[in-house]
């Protein structure tokens, strides 16, 4: 009498099984061909989040606990417009708009403890760095003061006392350099990490999108200069308190023709991810790259024709699930590991 019932229990059990072995073990998130996308360490098993055709969505950041995903929604992707700030859970359901207004708002990353998030906005006018309770929605101005230019792309220090900042500053003969900056995390004593450019040169410095180490020690950013109209940008990595190192094997190796960002870091600081093109292949496009520190190695991790961009990168394999069939079930959290 009781046979049906195993039976049926068994193949449950069994589609159960299947269908958590086939889900994502999503660690990678990205964009790509206007939508938010996840897949494997490895850049395997792509999956969208997003799926749609009147809006752009870029610059995703996992929260710390791998649940949800931040990211800037381009309101209309066919003319100029403004970003907003959107969280979807991390299988692509609960979609929720955070920002309503009709200035820009992008490059948004989590606090350590998931309850602020920290953007560029230019509510103001110029691009300033804005942090928003995730509870209230309640949004304070951390940078600007009259006669600054502007300040873009924070992240967060992974114990939560300071976030570091791209600041745009003149070099007084008409153009801007940019400095990376670093404040306490309500916006108290700003102070630059390098020397301030020197005014009136012609060369022109950008040190642009910091990233901070999980483990706290270090600061990855783009390094580039512009000289007789000449572009130069080198991947560099600074140590806190130290010097800086460029990532030089990749320039060995691909040569300078290139365009780098994106930039973050991934295996407990072991590691690199970026995007990449090579500007001197034809229909040359970004794909999604890893560098690995200690073997100096270069690897591809998506071969598409359209472009991939802006990946950010969680530790643990965190199944997530196809819509509406199973819940998500959760691996380790994002850890702030010590160097």
């Amino acid at each position: 009498m009781n046979h049906p019932k195993i039976l049926f229990f068994y193949l449950c059990t069994c589609c159960l099984f299947a269908v958590t072995v086939l889900c994502v073990e999503a660690k990678i998130v990205f964009s790509m061909d206007n939508n938010i996308y996840v897949c494997n360490d490895d850049g395997s098993s792509r999956r969208s989040l997003t799926n749609n055709t009147l809006w752009k969505d870029v610059d995703p950041s996992w929260s710390p606990d791998g649940r949800k995903i931040v990211f800037a929604r381009k309101m209309d992707k066919n003319r100029s417009s403004t970003y907003e700030l959107f969280i979807i859970d991390a299988d692509g359901t609960n979609l929720k708009r955070l920002t309503h207004n009709s200035v820009s708002d992008d490059a948004p990353r989590w606090s350590p403890d998931g309850n602020k998030i920290v953007y560029t906005g230019k509510l103001t006018g110029n691009f300033e760095v804005y942090v928003m309770d995730v509870d209230t929605l309640v949004v304070t101005k951390l940078t600007g003061v009259e006669g600054e230019l502007s300040s873009s792309d924070p992240d967060w220090s992974p114990d939560g006392t300071e976030i570091v900042y791209e600041k745009f500053v003149s070099n007084g003969a008409g153009f801007a350099h940019s400095n990376l900056y670093v404040m306490s995390a309500n916006g108290e004593n700003q102070r630059p990490l390098f020397p301030e450019p020197k005014k009136g040169v012609d060369t022109v410095i950008f040190r642009t999108v910091p990233r901070w180490s999980f483990g706290g020690q270090q600061i990855v950013f783009d390094d580039g200069t512009l000289k007789g109209g000449k572009e130069r940008w080198r991947l560099t990595v600074l140590r806190i308190g130290g010097k800086t190192k460029i990532v030089s094997d990749i320039y060995d190796r691909l040569g300078d023709n290139l365009l780098l960002g994106g930039i973050n870091w991934m295996d407990n600081d072991r590691a690199l991810l970026f995007e990449l093109i090579l500007l001197d292949k034809p229909n040359a496009n970004y794909d999604l790259y890893r560098y690995d520190f200690e073997t100096k190695s270069l690897r591809r991790l998506t071969k598409d024709p359209r472009d991939e961009k802006y990946p950010d990168w969680i530790e643990g394999a965190l199944s997530v699930s196809p819509h509406g069939k199973m819940p998500t079930q959760w691996g380790e959290k994002k850890k702030n590991s010590a160097n």
